[in-house]
């Protein structure tokens, strides 16, 4: 199951809307994936694409190993950190259908009350629950000296969160949001800054067109997407069939021809066919 879904402002703004929402900044030079434990096994993170998985040597409750337990967290090699982030199944329950608040409980139960740090048995490796901010206290940011490429919001009653681009040029926003931070971070963290989502011209073509995609470089079934030559923003696949033609197509070619129709339910262009 994807762990976030493309969004561009429009979209965002809507859904928004109608419930609270907080945001991330992803973790630089790292993946999203998922931390695993199952009964009888040592704990894994596997990246979202199922690319690369590592065995976690870590600390935990017995009861921990009894259940299974899958948490959402990204994991950046080179500086020795893995981010917990969400909770998706806790002790053997899923939570995909509880708020994000319930399954952030699930997430500090495990951190405080679970897991004991080891940087030994961890050989360095670092493991922190993240920080989510309040959208509201966005127009209170000042910009980072280095902006993240990517902002992930995360919504009150969804599961899979938002990934925005963004650029270097801020703007002030204040979306409805609670106004706390949802934050349990053992230490003190610099506030990452806040950049506005960057946005090329996007103007749909309601009737389909052929467009040239090149395959977006982390997320699956993502593709960035031009029309007559201007580059629209991007594109999604949602037959699972076509998915697996692309991802083998464009391995060689590494750009393609297809068939694309704007898709109001997602608010950005999907892609039917290959030219």
């Amino acid at each position: 199951m994807r762990i976030s879904q493309y969004a561009d402002l429009n979209f965002a703004a809507k859904k928004m809307e109608r419930d609270l929402w907080y945001w991330l900044e992803p973790v630089g030079g790292g993946r999203v994936g998922f931390l695993v434990f199952r009964p009888g096994q040592p704990a894994i993170w596997i990246d979202e694409q199922f690319k690369q998985s590592y065995i976690v040597q870590i600390r935990t409750s017995s009861a921990i190993y009894q259940k299974t337990s899958v948490f959402i967290a990204s994991l950046n090699k080179t500086d020795g950190l893995l981010r917990i982030e969400d909770a998706w199944i806790y002790a053997g329950k899923s939570h995909l259908e509880s708020p994000f608040t319930q399954r952030w409980d699930c997430v500090l139960d495990f951190f405080f009350d679970s897991y004991k740090e080891d940087l030994k048995l961890q050989q360095g490796l670092r493991i922190e629950p993240a920080i989510f901010h309040s959208l509201s206290k966005i127009d209170e940011l000042h910009l980072a000296k280095s902006v993240p490429a990517v902002l992930f919001a995360q919504g009150e009653s969804a599961f899979r969160r938002l990934r925005v681009q963004m650029y270097n040029e801020f703007s002030a926003v204040t979306p409805k949001a609670p106004a706390s931070i949802i934050s349990t971070a053992p230490k003190s963290k610099k506030s990452p800054g806040f950049a506005a989502p960057m946005f090329v011209d996007d103007t749909p073509d309601q009737n389909g067109s052929i467009a040239r995609i090149v395959a977006h470089e982390e997320y699956p079934d993502t593709y960035n997407i031009w029309i007559n030559g201007v580059k629209k923003g991007y594109a999604a696949v949602q037959d699972l069939a076509l998915s697996r033609e692309l991802r083998s197509a464009i391995k060689d070619v590494k750009e393609l021809l297809v068939n694309v129709a704007w898709n109001d339910e997602f608010n950005m262009y999907e892609i039917l066919s290959r030219v």
